[in-house]
């Protein structure tokens, strides 16, 4: 029987198993698309968790696994090219959306591209590249790190539900915030 070694740490996109080559194959299998879409909240709570764990005997280092580019895009996403965003489908232009508030960060845009998506247009299924897309869209700076941009908006204000990078959506403080607190151009 030959003995097949892996080590996987979640941090560094490694985990460890021992056996035949099926099973370590059937568990790297497992793993791998989680290592693709970790978030970095996650991987600091699997770093920190490591760090309390009294350190077992020292074991030969496996060689990292590459991770792979996650499929359907980037971490900074791509264009959604039948994605209407121009008020074709009776909805109002994102721009004219867009340009009713006055915004001062990426959090707010990312508030109401994700709002519009969601609320205006009716879309499921909400990802990266969608948000790529509306920040092309009304011509605004696209964040050189849009995924983490993202999960920031989420962890930092709690304005999105990120936990599912296919079906990004505005949480309750989000409308709130949108709807009651965000200034209107108006307003001056």
């Amino acid at each position: 029987m030959d003995k097949t070694k892996i080590r996987i740490d979640l941090v560094q996109g490694i985990i460890e198993a021992e056996g035949d080559s099926a099973f370590v194959k059937s568990v790297y299998d497992d793993f791998k698309d989680r290592l693709n879409t970790q978030s970095p909240k996650a991987a600091q709570d699997v770093k920190k968790e490591a760090q309390e764990k009294p350190a077992s005997a020292p074991t030969k280092k496996a060689a990292p696994v590459r991770k792979k580019k996650a499929s359907g895009g980037s971490a900074s996403g791509k264009m959604v090219n039948d994605l209407d965003l121009s008020g074709g489908g009776g909805a109002e232009r994102l721009k004219d959306f867009f340009s009713q508030y006055k915004i001062s960060s990426n959090y707010e845009r990312n508030l109401i591209f994700v709002y519009y998506l969601q609320h205006r247009l009716n879309i499921q299924g909400i990802t990266i590249d969608h948000v790529f897309t509306c920040y092309r869209d009304v011509g605004v700076k696209v964040p050189s790190a849009l995924q983490q941009s993202l999960w920031d908006t989420s962890r930092h204000k709690g304005w999105l539900d990120t936990n599912n990078g296919e079906n990004i959506t505005t949480t309750v403080p989000g409308m709130n915030h949108l709807e009651h607190d965000l200034k209107k151009q108006e307003d001056e």
